[in-house]
């Protein structure tokens, strides 16, 4: 066993592998019924001994959003006493580099504790890795006027951030050199961090993995997803939330979700139609001044070096929820609804992809559009407006096959997370590693990022990302290779916005 005095007691934790881990330490007071929607607060200090040895609670979650949202949903137990951090650190003293991960779910799912994120592969590499928890779907994300802070899950985040800047140096950690990363949700809530004012300075890097910043509405639509969600409970006074039974909550939170990832309509839920969660960061001009382009554009994000980058095919799997597409006419009135926010038509928009890609059929032009709206551009977008600030390194990982096969969201985190000392067959198929050299390679371009300011590869320094090199680095089984940005010009398929649009599609 290993113990550490923190700030509000003794924690103690274990050895395994070299490797010193604490898990379900609290960053903030547990979540009640009394205060599910305030501000995260500090926790209690207590007497004695806190066992850190075992995973703690995870958020209440319920699965939602097709294949790919039963996938990430947690099978672990849920309770009140979530807002924790998993750590794990080479050594209790000296000055490591420190990730701080997000895990990613549609806001709506997943934890820091599963099994793909507990192999120890960064403590291995001389990095202390910290995996945080925080609220998720209604609890974190439901606009609840005046009387709650909006983006709640992000206050949360940043709640963790400030525990890490005051409480990492006790576990081997130098507080100056965080890297704040995460994969899809996740990665939605870096590329938002990043337009905080609150989180600024509390990360000296960030690292964004599939997620970008589709995923933010503005208070008008933000109050459509809290009237869409009271009208589910059955019109309850907002102050009966607190009290309320969670399940009840989940249920009605579950029956708007897939409503919004199933049937889009814009008129009904506004631009959430583009990425098609409803419970998303909304602009309130305090936590949140402006959506994170127009920030960037303006040079107001936080000024700190960026790795950003997507899989090939993000939206092989989502294309699994309609097995049936055959038509023209189908893809056209499932796009439809989800590209108005953009200012155009799903006749428009399928006519211009068909035109650029005469090589796809049905499935594959519905891959290009869905895959490029949510994932491809937003990431070209907010790297091209960052690099005029800060350092951008741009990834694409996976080959790019016929109708946009290739690396499906989330391929990459098995390599990421490879630590060559444990077996995969404990983790889940889908983050299992067959190819033990590649997972080595990325999982290594990763550490080079989070332990110098200028990451490597292979074959030398990674070129940065601007708008007159247009370079990213390409990474598959057979190498990591600088090339021209395949999916820049696909962005060109989205001119003109529509007018009084902000920025959502020009770079």
């Amino acid at each position: 066993m290993v113990r550490v005095t923190t700030h509000t007691g003794i924690v103690e934790g274990y050895m395994q592998n070299g490797i010193a881990t604490f898990l379900a330490v609290p960053y903030a007071a547990p979540i009640s019924t009394a205060n599910r929607f305030a501000a995260p607060r500090p926790p209690t200090p207590w007497a004695g001994i806190r066992q850190c040895i075992r995973p703690g609670a995870v958020c209440p979650q319920i699965p939602t959003y097709g294949p790919v949202g039963r996938n990430a949903t947690s099978s672990l137990a849920a309770g009140e006493d979530f807002l924790t951090l998993n750590i794990r650190t080479p050594a209790l003293s000296g000055r490591a580099p420190v990730l701080v991960w997000l895990h990613g779910g549609g806001y709506a799912m997943g934890s820091a504790n599963e099994p793909q994120f507990q192999t120890g592969a960064f403590a291995r590499s001389g990095i202390v890795e910290v995996c945080a928890n925080y609220r998720l779907g209604a609890l974190g994300f439901l606009p609840m006027g005046a009387a709650c802070p909006t983006n709640r899950g992000l206050l949360d985040i940043i709640s963790a951030l400030e525990w890490v800047r005051d409480q990492i140096a006790l576990f081997g950690g130098d507080p100056e050199r965080v890297v704040l990363a995460g994969r899809s949700a996740g990665g939605f809530a870096v590329s938002t961090l990043l337009a905080m004012p609150a989180a600024h300075g509390l990360f000296a890097r960030a690292l964004i993995q599939s997620g970008a910043t589709s995923a933010v509405l503005s208070p008008h639509d933000g109050q459509r997803t809290t009237r869409r969600f009271m009208e589910a409970l059955g019109q309850p006074d907002p102050a009966e939330l607190e009290g309320m039974d969670i399940g009840r909550m989940l249920h009605a939170q579950r029956s708007i979700c897939e409503e919004s990832y199933e049937q889009h309509d814009f008129g009904r839920d506004g631009s959430v139609t583009m990425v098609g969660i409803p419970f998303q960061p909304v602009i309130d001009g305090t936590t949140l001044p402006d959506h994170p382009e127009t920030l960037a554009r303006q040079g107001r994000m936080a000024r700190v070096p960026v790795m950003i980058g997507t899989t090939s095919a993000e939206y092989m799997t989502h294309s699994t929820a309609h097995p049936d597409l055959a038509s023209w006419a189908q893809v056209i009135a499932l796009l439809d609804q989800r590209v108005q926010p953009m200012g155009l038509s799903g006749a428009e928009i399928v006519g211009r992809y068909r035109q650029a890609l005469p090589g796809h059929d049905v499935i594959g032009i519905w891959r290009a559009v869905g895959g490029d709206l949510v994932f491809q551009n937003p990431t070209t977008r907010l790297g091209l407006l960052l690099s005029k600030y800060q350092p951008v390194y741009k990834y694409l990982f996976g080959g790019i096959g016929p109708d946009e096969t290739g690396a499906a969201h989330g391929a990459e985190v098995g390599c990421v997370w490879f630590n060559p000392d444990l077996p995969s067959g404990g983790l889940p198929p889908r983050f299992q590693v067959r190819d033990r050299s590649f997972a080595a390679r990325v999982h290594a371009q990763w550490v080079s990022f989070i332990q110098d300011k200028i990451p490597f590869l292979p074959r030398g320094p990674w070129a940065a990302y601007n708008a007159t090199a247009r370079q990213v680095a390409h990474i598959t089984p057979t190498g990591t290779q600088m090339r021209s940005d395949p999916f820049y010009e696909r962005c060109m398929l989205w001119e003109p916005v529509a007018p009084g649009h902000d920025g959502q599609a020009s770079i």
